[in-house]
């Protein structure tokens, strides 16, 4: 019985010692790039910098990361650890590498690109295994406008890919909907929304797919670079059980740009608890970010 336990505690030690060296490699590749590309300024500075010849301050930095369709090509590394969830009081941890990467569609128009590739390590059921693993990649294209009114908008498909390295981090089949973002900036605050719902192109049991997202942004900014925000995703699983259904996380936190070197970059945290969850869900989570930006 102990050496069954054992070799279970080295297969997911195995598990998570792969994940994190993946997770460091990449993060080694962005921090490569990113020293690579401050050598050269890029000539989408002076778009982003409101039709100045200048790169953008560090508050208008600011601005452009927390308007999800400014253009700003940004890539950020998200950890996110959720302690002692429900029924089992373990521990579970997403991280993720989130690029958001822009492409100009003519004078008029340009199309966001915003993925999110997760790591995901997830605690055992009783007699059961941790998992650690690759997770399904999400990627959302939104189109938006050049030239934006008082209310910033884009629009797109929402498509999920089956990456999965372990059948309980994800489905086997794509899944395909739509995807709409709405950002009403102020001077001092902002506050938006991105509303997603994805359908799998078939599959059963829990390779079916048909869930919704809506994902909500709120910022206040203060002097140097440094702001407060609260920005998280309340999930519905139309699939699973009505006492399963839905994930509202509420909280916030803080966060600031600022640069290294010549490169700028932005770190937040932010905690939230969870009044509505699934049974296993979690009660409380903390999400730290850090993320590498390209004006």
């Amino acid at each position: 019985m102990e050496s069954g336990r054992r070799g279970d505690a080295t297969k997911v030690n195995a598990r998570l010692n792969w994940a994190s060296f993946m997770f460091g490699w990449a993060l080694a590749a962005i921090a490569s790039t990113a020293s690579a590309q401050t050598l050269t300024p890029s000539s989408d500075a002076q778009t982003v910098a409101a039709g100045t010849n200048t790169t953008p301050s560090i508050d208008e930095l600011v601005k452009l990361k927390q308007n999800p369709v400014s253009g700003l090509r940004q890539i950020e590394l998200q950890a996110t650890v959720n302690p002692y969830l429900h029924n089992s009081g373990k521990t579970a941890s997403n991280y993720s590498i989130q690029p958001v990467w822009p492409i100009t569609l003519g004078e008029d128009w340009r199309l966001i690109t915003y993925t999110i590739l997760p790591v995901i390590q997830q605690p055992a059921a009783p007699g059961e295994s941790s998992v650690a693993g690759l997770s399904d990649t999400l990627i959302n294209l939104f189109v938006s406008p050049q030239k934006a009114g008082a209310v910033v908008w884009g629009a797109g498909p929402s498509i999920l890919l089956p990456t999965r390295t372990n059948p309980a981090l994800g489905s086997d089949r794509v899944a395909l909907g739509p995807a709409l973002v709405l950002f009403y900036p102020q001077d001092k605050w902002s506050a938006g929304v991105v509303l997603q719902n994805g359908w799998s192109l078939g599959g059963s049991g829990a390779n079916r797919v048909n869930a919704a997202g809506a994902q909500y942004i709120l910022n206040y900014n203060l002097p140097g670079g440094w702001y407060l925000y609260s920005n998280a995703t309340i999930t519905a699983d139309w699939i699973a059980k009505e006492r399963d259904r839905w994930t509202v996380p509420v909280g916030g936190g803080a966060g600031k740009v600022f640069t290294i070197g010549k490169q700028s970059v932005s770190a937040s945290l932010q905690a939230l608890a969870y009044p509505v969850t699934p049974q296993n869900g979690p009660r409380w989570s903390v999400i730290g970010q850090f993320a590498f930006l390209f004006p």
